[in-house]
């Protein structure tokens, strides 16, 4: 084999961030439908989990999340690198990749199943695809409703209810403002060339957002600009591009931080915060379970109660590690910028026990 083979859906949410940036870096690689058959041959004896995508290399190294395949990507394709040199656009990276994989699983998932009676037909045939493409059309969907329970019965455990349904509408149109006026200035978050936070962002917004039917009708009433960063990033010819001179993050996307570290920020901490109970209840466990318990979280002043998942910690801890390496003169200056994010005391957070993935399982670190 000589290409990376990526095994994931078009309506993927993490699909979605790692195909943009396959073809960003001009790696070369075929994608190939994500199916029962591949989830049983190879997905799941090779990873040990049940999640996509997943890359296999042209080695036969098989490789799942897509943090991880970018991670390894970056040290074999050392041209058009995806992480910025400087340490306020690096930061805004990883807090943005951080943003998009964790609190737009809320607005991705509210859109695509609490509208479920806008956009069925779709959805049904785009899940009973993973069974098999070649069924007729009423026992694709049929095998669709199947597949996707799970998906549609997750929803309580993010929190998404309908108490909570109308904010996150909420916050999802002001992000959606913020972004647009966003890209009236940049063609993408740091200047002519993305960087990892917009791949991370290109994962809901394109294969949860713009595919789904319902979701997609809001996009194009509110959202032109965003569309056309879609069809820019997912473009296979993207030129290189520079980021912005100066180490310099644009005022545009300060209220998109301002949300991270007001909503996102407390449910991490909250969830760091439950870990070392979980462990002395669990010492016997050689690995950390998906799920803390439930916790109580608030997102546009209306509280709800979701499960903790320590996965988000794991993806914290990169923007805190940066943040902790920085020589005192280059802090200095990231905590000005910080200081109009209202991120300075969030990023000084020290989490109680530090995590590390192996074998694609969480583990507490060594």
């Amino acid at each position: 084999m000589s290409q990376y083979v990526l095994y994931g859906t078009d309506h993927s949410y993490f699909t979605g961030k790692i195909r943009p940036y396959l073809r960003y870096k001009r790696i070369p690689y075929v994608e190939r439908q994500a199916t029962l058959w591949t989830y049983q041959r190879l997905i799941i004896p090779r990873t040990g989990v049940r999640f996509i995508p997943v890359l296999q290399t042209p080695e036969d190294e098989v490789i799942q999340d897509t943090t991880a395949i970018i991670d390894f990507l970056e040290k074999r394709y050392a041209q058009r690198p995806v992480y910025p040199a400087g340490p306020k656009q690096k930061l805004l990276a990883l807090l943005l990749e951080l943003y998009a994989d964790e609190w737009f699983l809320l607005p991705a998932m509210h859109y695509r199943w609490s509208y479920l009676d806008r956009h069925e037909d779709y959805l049904m045939t785009e899940f009973g695809r993973i069974v098999g493409a070649w069924l007729p059309g009423a026992l694709q969907r049929a095998a669709g409703r199947v597949v996707c329970k799970p998906f549609r019965n997750s929803l309580r455990f993010l929190g998404i209810t309908p108490a909570t349904g109308p904010a996150i509408e909420r916050r999802f149109e002001q992000f959606l403002e913020s972004f647009e006026a966003h890209l009236q200035q940049h063609p993408y978050l740091l200047g002519t060339r993305p960087c990892l936070g917009d791949f991370a962002l290109a994962g809901p917004l394109y294969a949860h957002i713009y595919k789904d039917p319902y979701s997609r009708e809001i996009l194009k009433a509110r959202g032109r600009n965003t569309i056309a960063w879609l069809q820019r990033i997912n473009r296979r010819d993207q030129a290189e591009g520079e980021f912005l001179a100066g180490d310099a993050v644009p005022e545009t996307l300060t209220p998109i931080l301002q949300h991270l570290f007001a909503e996102l920020w407390p449910i991490l901490q909250d969830t760091a915060a439950r870990l070392p109970e979980w462990l002395a209840a669990h010492p016997d466990k050689q690995s950390i379970s998906r799920a803390l318990g439930w916790h109580e979280f608030r997102i546009d002043g209306v509280s709800e109660r979701r499960l903790s998942f320590p996965y988000g910690q794991w993806m914290q801890q990169r923007a805190l590690d940066h943040y902790a390496a920085l020589a005192e003169a280059e802090r200095a200056g990231v905590d000005e910028w910080l200081e109009l994010c209202g991120g300075v005391q969030a990023l000084r957070f020290q989490v109680p026990c530090r995590l590390s993935r192996r074998s694609n399982r969480l583990v507490l670190a060594d």
